[in-house]
């Protein structure tokens, strides 16, 4: 009877390459939970016919290219280093991301990291593992809401990988985490503090419902005659979006957006226009460990309401675009 295999028995590791497409040993967790959401590999096949009959006749292939999706939920020791991956390597070992606050409209280029990421399956004594280098991330996406940890998910472009190995070793890859790179506490709901700029200072709102956060980098591989695989990366343009929901106690928001179409309005953004003021606060406390996002230049693209119907409460939903954003773990 052939082996059913499950995810009991399969693992998934990242790490940073000095170099574009340079494999390097993958230790690192994404975070808990964490789950491989989708993987393919395309090789961009040609399908060539001749003269004289229907059938194809030769087949050749041309780049090769791969896409990556992880799941997994943050906790209070291993997750925030994938923000590396948008804003380059924390040299200060500080674990702020990026490591100065002067980004926005003053961001010139995005010195993002590639990964290394193996994925393995235990088969008794051996194990099927694939190692895909030069992964590119092109999101990285951030949710929470009501009783729910705080979800993260990850989207992926990898620019190689050369084959898939079965090596010896009983759970060699499901126990190669140390102490060091192991997951920790998750972050969840209960855990978070949600400020939004009213006017004159960042004031918490309690009655929050859900909220996102996503990163977009519209990252691109880059190939080159001579080869199958990707030889480099860029990034275009950084967009960070998101929106949330909480209760609705006043006009705030609603006199906020309609401030924004008016033609002697100049509050286009929460906050301090000329300092770009933090528009948007959220952090996650577990014991002496955080995680703190803080988005500066925030507009408003998108302003509902829900809920004005007999004995249901308001809610309003709305929706955001930030200049930049700046990401600190507290590690004690």
């Amino acid at each position: 009877m052939a082996n059913v295999y499950t995810g009991g028995s399969a693992s998934v590791f990242y790490d940073y390459e000095p170099t574009f497409n340079t494999a390097v040993a993958t230790i690192h967790p994404f975070g808990l939970n964490q789950k491989v959401t989708s993987l393919s590999v395309q090789t961009n096949r040609l399908n060539f016919n001749k003269l004289g009959q229907v059938e194809t006749t030769a087949f050749a292939f041309g780049q090769q290219q791969g896409s990556l999706g992880i799941g997994f939920v943050f906790d209070d020791n291993a997750s925030h280093n994938i923000f590396e991956s948008i804003y380059g390597e924390d040299t200060s070992n500080a674990h702020v991301y990026p490591a100065t606050n002067a980004q926005g409209e003053a961001m010139t280029t995005m010195t993002g990291r590639s990964i290394t990421t193996a994925i393995s399956v235990q088969m008794g004594t051996m194990y099927r593992k694939r190692l895909l280098t030069g992964c590119v991330v092109n999101s990285i996406g951030l949710s929470t809401s009501i009783g729910q940890p705080v979800n993260g998910t990850i989207d992926m472009s990898f620019g190689k990988e050369l084959s898939s190995t079965l090596d010896s070793g009983a759970n060699a890859t499901i126990t190669q985490q140390t102490a060091g790179t192991q997951a920790g506490n998750p972050y969840t709901f209960a855990h978070g503090h949600f400020k939004v700029h009213d006017g004159s200072q960042l004031t918490e709102i309690g009655e929050i419902q859900d909220c996102d956060i996503n990163w977009a980098t519209n990252s691109e591989l880059l190939y080159g005659i001579g080869s199958h695989y990707a030889t480099s990366s860029y990034k275009k343009a950084l967009d960070i979006t998101g929106k949330f929901k909480a209760s609705f106690k006043d006009s705030i928001m609603a006199t906020h957006v309609l401030d924004q179409a008016k033609d002697t309005g100049n509050q286009v953004m929460l906050g301090n226009n000329e300092t770009e003021e933090v528009g948007i606060e959220l952090e996650f406390v577990s014991g002496a460990h955080s995680l703190k996002i803080e988005l500066k230049g925030v507009a408003i693209g998108d302003y509902s309401v829900t809920g004005i119907e007999p004995v249901e409460p308001i809610f309003e939903d709305i929706a955001w675009k930030a200049k930049s954003a700046q990401i600190t773990a507290t590690q004690p």
